[in-house]
C-alpha cells in the first residue's frame, strides 16, 4: 500500500524531490530526487534509491511515474553507499543505463583496491559490505564487546539487511571534479569523507544547489562511525564540513529531513561534535580505566529506552561506533591514550 507516501516537491526547475518512506526506521523518509531529461531522448538522473525493500521500491517508482519518469530512460546516482541510499539502486537500473558512485565507496561496495578482502588479510571473507561489517565485528571483540551482543546486532543492521544486491558490481566510479550532465545542470562531484569513507555531495553548478547526501542534515545530526582502513573518521567528517562551508549553497538538498540554514547549520555540526567530544573525554576520565561499552553506556543518546541495556540491537550498533569514531578523534588529538590488555582495549584520559 502507498498510503504512507509522504510527498514530492519541484526544488529546481526539472528537478523533483520524491519522497521515499524508511517505515520502521527513525530517519523516517529518504529524499530522492530526480533532474528530468531535457528532451525526449535524453536520459533522465535518479539521485538515490532507498532500502532494499518492496515498500521504499514501490513508493519511489510510484513518484517517478506520477512524473513520467520510466527507468528505461534513466541513469543512477548513488551519494554514498549505505543502504537506504543505495539498496534499490541494481533493482531498479536498465541495461544500457548506469550507476554512478563515488569510487572509494563503489570500491567498498564491490570489494576493490585497499577494500578487497585479502586486503585485510583474509582472502575467505566475502567482498564489500560483509567485508566490512566482518571487520567491524574484530574490532568490537577487541573492545571487550561480548560476541553474542555483537551477532545480534549485525543481524539486525540495516546495512546488511537491506543492502543492494552483492552481485551486482557494474558501477561507474566517479572522482572529484567528475561532471555528469542531466537535463539543462552540470553536477560537479565533490568528495566529502567522514560519514562513509567515499561519501560525495554534488554542485548543480550556477544554481546555488547542491546535493548533500547525508553529510549536511538540518533535524537531525549524520551518524559517524569507525570504518577499517579510516585512521579518524570524525576528523575526516569536520575537514569536509569546513571544505564544504566555503561552498555559496543557497539551495541546500538533503537525504533526509527538510533543507534549513546551511551555513548555519554547518557551524552547530561542529559545534554539536566539539561538545560530544568532551562529554566523551570526560566520560573516559571519569571512568579511569574505561572500555568501549562502559564509556557508550556513559554518554548521552537521543533515544526513548530505559537505559543503555535496553537500546534496539540497531540502534546499539551505531551508538557503539560513534563512539569509537570519537575515542578514535581524541586519540588522535592526544586527549586520550589507548591500551591493550589481555587482547582486549580500554582508554584513559
Amino acid at each position: 500500500m502507498l498510503t504512507e507516501y509522504i510527498g514530492m516537491e519541484e526544488v529546481l526547475p526539472g528537478v523533483w524531490r520524491v519522497g521515499v518512506p524508511l517505515k520502521g526506521n527513525p530517519l523516517k523518509e529518504l529524499n530522492s530526487y530526480v533532474v528530468l531529461g531535457k528532451a525526449k531522448g535524453t536520459k533522465n538522473l535518479l539521485i538515490d534509491t532507498g532500502f532494499r525493500t518492496r515498500a521504499c521500491k514501490e513508493a519511489l517508482l510510484w513518484g517517478l511515474s506520477r512524473l513520467g519518469v520510466r527507468m528505461e530512460e534513466t541513469d543512477i546516482l548513488l551519494t554514498h553507499l549505505h543502504a537506504d541510499h543505495c539498496g534499490n539502486g541494481p533493482d531498479l537500473v536498465k541495461e544500457g543505463n548506469r550507476i554512478f558512485i563515488g569510487r572509494t565507496d563503489g570500491e567498498i561496495m564491490v570489494g576493490a583496491g585497499e577494500w578487497k578482502a585479502e586486503s585485510f588479510g583474509d582472502a575467505k571473507r566475502g567482498r564489500g559490505v560483509e567485508t566490512i561489517h566482518g571487520r567491524k565485528r574484530e574490532r568490537l571483540r577487541e573492545h571487550g564487546i561480548c560476541p553474542g551482543l555483537i551477532e545480534e546486532m549485525r543481524k539486525r543492521a540495516p546495512s546488511r539487511t537491506m543492502a543492494p544486491c552483492p552481485d551486482f558490481a557494474d558501477y561507474t566510479f566517479l572522482d572529484e571534479g567528475d561532471v555528469l550532465i542531466a537535463g539543462q545542470y552540470r553536477l560537479r562531484a565533490i568528495d566529502a569523507p567522514g560519514h562513509t569513507p567515499g561519501q560525495m555531495c554534488f554542485e548543480l553548478e550556477g544554481t546555488g544547489a547542491m546535493i548533500l547526501g547525508d553529510h549536511v542534515l538540518f533535524d537531525i545530526t549524520p551518524n559517524i562511525t569507525d570504518w577499517p582502513q579510516v585512521r579518524d573518521s570524525l576528523g575526516n567528517y569536520l575537514d569536509s564540513l569546513t571544505k564544504l562551508d566555503g561552498y555559496d549553497v543557497k539551495i541546500p538538498l538533503p537525504g533526509h529531513r527538510k533543507p534549513g540554514d546551511y551555513h548555519g547549520r554547518i557551524r552547530q555540526l561542529k559545534d554539536h561534535h566539539k561538545m560530544r567530544l568532551e562529554e566523551c573525554r570526560q566520560a573516559v576520565k571519569r571512568l579511569g580505566k574505561a572500555g568501549l561499552y562502559e564509556i557508550g553506556g556513559s554518554m548521552t543518546w537521543n533515544i526513548r529506552v530505559s537505559g543503555w541495556d535496553e537500546f534496539p540491537p540497531a540502534q546499539r550498533w551505531f551508538a557503539l561506533g560513534e563512539c569509537l569514531a570519537h575515542l578514535d578523534h581524541l586519540k588522535e588529538m592526544g586527549q586520550i591514550e589507548e591500551h591493550r590488555e589481555g587482547g582486549v582495549i580500554w582508554y584513559e584520559a
